[in-house]
């Protein structure tokens, strides 16, 4: 039996609106796999129609240790592989509420020799030019360890990929280093220490923005306080921009598999809550009655 694909993610507290454009925008790509949500403290009101759309939904209950979800996450995505690995070829895991899916993921598979077991997603900024990411790692690995990796690129955790097996072991190794860390979010900076080091930096590909695997719009494309200039001349690659529907590559204008941090960019956010019917609430980008208000 042919091994098939898998969209997987996690979310926590979110009313159905939130998860809406991801779970209507992997539907419409034509993928084919499993798409598989957990969801934490999540009222059955909003289970009951993530369900209806043909998603695999699993609950569970917010931890008593103080884990956050960023963290937790990978452990439910490993308990899930641990049981279910042989039956993926590969595995994608996204963040949920601000990721859209515009091309289905599998092509990129079959149309890429990746010869690689991870795929990452990177931020077209190298670690020492971004401000959040180098007191990231500064903060959880010290300045001993981010002397090593502070000129590479900045690799994106919200946008996992691989085949299966790599990724369940992955999601544990994540789990097990963002932990205990002096930053409550240690994910990203666990994320860039393991890729960036043996044995998992021989097993990854990193995709930059001319692969056109993902996008995140943070640091290219982010507006709010004035990001996207501050780093405009730091940026590896030209930014991404939206285009007859769809965010393709500033350069080629090929659109991008993956879509993350969309809410960051006004004029994208505005796009798909009226494709997909929802109002996304983001203190990245206020309505212009707001910035009005707090500008005048």
């Amino acid at each position: 039996m042919a091994q098939k694909d898998l969209v997987i993610g996690v979310f926590s507290n979110y009313t159905y609106d939130f998860v809406k454009p991801w779970i209507k925008s992997i539907k419409e790509t034509g993928f084919k796999g499993d798409v598989v949500l957990y969801g934490i403290d999540v009222k059955n009101e909003t289970l009951d129609k993530i369900k209806s759309d043909g998603v695999i939904v699993f609950t569970a209950n917010s931890s008593k240790n103080d884990e956050r979800i960023h963290m937790q996450r990978f452990l439910y995505i490993y308990d899930y592989l641990k049981e279910t690995s042989s039956q993926y070829r590969y595995v994608v895991s996204t963040d949920v509420r601000d990721v859209i899916f515009q091309l289905n993921p599998s092509e990129f598979f079959n149309n890429n020799e990746m010869g690689s077991r991870i795929i990452t997603a990177g931020e077209a900024i190298r670690i020492r030019d971004e401000e959040w990411n180098r007191n990231n790692i500064l903060v959880n690995f010290g300045e001993y360890f981010y002397e090593e990796v502070k000129d590479l690129e900045v690799q994106n955790v919200g946008i996992l990929a691989g085949a299966a097996s790599y990724m369940k072991d992955l999601c544990f190794a994540l789990y097990q280093m963002s932990l205990n860390r002096p930053d409550w979010v240690a994910d990203q900076a666990a994320y860039n220490m393991l890729v960036h080091h043996e044995p998992w930096k021989s097993i990854s590909t990193n995709c930059t923005l001319q692969d056109c695997w993902a996008t995140n719009a943070a640091v290219t494309n982010q507006e709010y306080q004035n990001v996207k200039e501050k780093y405009k001349s730091l940026i590896m690659d030209t930014p991404p921009i939206l285009e007859n529907g769809q965010i393709v590559h500033g350069k080629t204008k090929r659109p991008f598999y993956i879509v993350h941090q969309y809410d960051r960019v006004r004029e994208w956010k505005k796009f798909y809550e009226q494709k997909y019917d929802v109002k996304i609430e983001s203190h990245y980008t206020p309505d212009d009655d707001i910035i009005t208000i707090r500008t005048a």
